[in-house]
C-alpha cells in the first residue's frame, strides 16, 4: 500500500478572557467593562494587589412623600466620576429610601404620627470615601405651623395647608440635585402640593398651569453610557402617562430611552372635581401623588412609593381616610465598572 501523506499543526495564542478584578454585588460584562452592581451594601474587594481605576454612580435614597396635604418627596443624591479603588475591601453602603407614615388629617392626628424631617428623608449612599447626599421629604401639612420641604439630594416639594409651604432646596456638595416646588392653598376651594425635585429637573410648583393642578416631580437622570447594559434593564409593566412612574428599576424609561434614576415624587390633590389626578412622579421611578375631589361619585387615588434601588421620591398624601399615607422614598443603588 501506499504511504500516508504528512501533516503540519501550528498552535498559537489568539486571545484570553480575563478574569474579574474585584468581587462584590452583582456582576455584568457590557461594552468591555466589567460592572459591578449593589441594591444592598457590602464590599467592593479589589483582588488585584494594585490600584484599580473606575467609574462609579452613587444614588442616595430618596425622600418619602409628605403627610396629609403634602407635597411630593425630592430624589437622593446623585453622583458619578471617575475614582481609584486601594487594594482590598471598600465599603458599599446603599441608602434607604424615607419612611412614609398616615399623619392623620392635615398632620394633626395622632402626636407624634407624622414623621419628622430627618425620617422623611433618604439616607446616604457611599463608596470608597464618596458620599451622596440624600434626598428631601415632602413637605408635611400642620396645624401648628408652616410646612417645609426637607433639603439633601433634591429638595422636596412644598405643602399647602395651612399656608402654602416653601419647598426644599437641593444639589448640594456637588451632587446633582434640584428643588421642589411650593405648595398651593386656596381656601374654600381645591388645594395641591408641589412636585418633589428630580436629579434632572425642579419639581413643578402647585397651581401651574391651572388651580387645583398638584405639582408633578422633577425628572431623573439618564446613566452614564458605560451602565446600559441592556441585560439589566427590565422591561416596564405600565406606563399610563408621559410623566408616571414606570415600574422597572433601571428599566425605567424617560424622553431619551431607558436607565433613568432618581425621579421626584408628585404632589397630592384635595377637593377638585374637575382634576381627577394628583402630580405624577417624574421620569426614573418617582411615585406620584394622592388625590381626593368631591365630584360624584367621590375619587381617589393613594400615593405611590418611589421605585426600589433608584433614589426616588414618594407621593404625597391627600388628606381622605385611605389617602393619608404618602409614598416611601426608593432605596438607592451604587454601580462600579472598569475595563475587563
Amino acid at each position: 500500500g501506499a504511504g500516508g501523506s504528512g501533516i503540519v499543526i501550528v498552535r498559537y495564542k489568539i486571545g484570553s478572557v480575563e478574569t474579574q478584578k474585584a468581587t462584590g454585588g452583582a456582576i455584568s460584562f457590557y461594552g468591555d467593562k466589567t460592572i459591578h452592581t449593589f441594591t444592598s451594601s457590602g464590599d467592593f474587594n479589589n483582588t488585584t494587589g494594585s490600584p484599580l481605576s473606575v467609574e462609579y454612580v452613587i444614588v442616595a435614597g430618596g425622600g418619602a412623600g409628605g403627610n396629609a396635604g403634602a407635597g411630593g418627596g425630592g430624589a437622593g443624591g446623585y453622583k458619578t466620576g471617575p475614582g481609584t479603588v486601594s487594594p482590598g475591601p471598600n465599603s458599599v453602603v446603599i441608602g434607604a429610601g424615607g419612611a412614609a407614615r398616615n399623619g392623620g388629617f392635615f398632620g394633626g392626628g395622632t402626636p407624634g404620627s407624622a414623621p419628622p424631617a430627618s425620617d422623611r428623608s433618604g439616607s446616604d449612599s457611599t463608596f470608597n470615601s464618596v458620599t451622596s447626599l440624600k434626598g428631601g421629604g415632602g413637605g408635611t401639612g400642620s396645624n401648628n405651623g408652616p410646612s417645609e420641604g426637607g433639603t439633601g439630594g433634591s429638595g422636596g416639594g412644598g405643602a399647602y395647608y395651612p399656608t402654602p409651604g416653601p419647598a426644599g432646596s437641593g444639589g448640594g456638595s456637588g451632587n446633582t440635585g434640584n428643588p421642589g416646588g411650593t405648595g398651593k392653598w386656596q381656601p374654600s376651594a381645591s388645594h395641591s402640593g408641589g412636585g418633589g425635585g428630580g436629579a434632572g429637573s425642579a419639581g413643578l410648583n402647585a397651581g401651574s398651569p391651572a388651580n387645583g393642578v398638584a405639582g408633578n416631580g422633577g425628572s431623573g437622570i439618564q446613566l452614564p453610557s458605560t451602565f446600559r447594559n441592556p441585560a439589566s434593564a427590565s422591561p416596564p409593566t405600565s406606563w399610563p402617562g408621559s410623566g408616571d412612574q414606570i415600574t422597572g428599576g433601571l428599566g425605567t424609561p424617560g424622553p431619551g430611552g431607558q436607565f433613568y434614576v432618581a425621579g421626584g415624587g408628585g404632589g397630592a390633590n384635595h377637593d377638585d372635581p374637575s382634576n381627577l389626578s394628583g402630580g405624577e412622579g417624574g421620569y426614573g421611578g418617582g411615585g406620584r401623588g394622592a388625590f381626593t375631589n368631591s365630584s360624584s361619585p367621590p375619587q381617589t387615588r393613594v400615593a405611590q412609593s418611589g421605585v426600589v434601588n433608584t433614589g426616588s421620591g414618594g407621593g404625597g398624601s391627600s388628606p381622605g381616610v385611605s389617602e393619608r399615607q404618602a409614598g416611601s422614598g426608593g432605596s438607592g443603588i451604587v454601580l462600579i465598572a472598569y475595563p475587563t
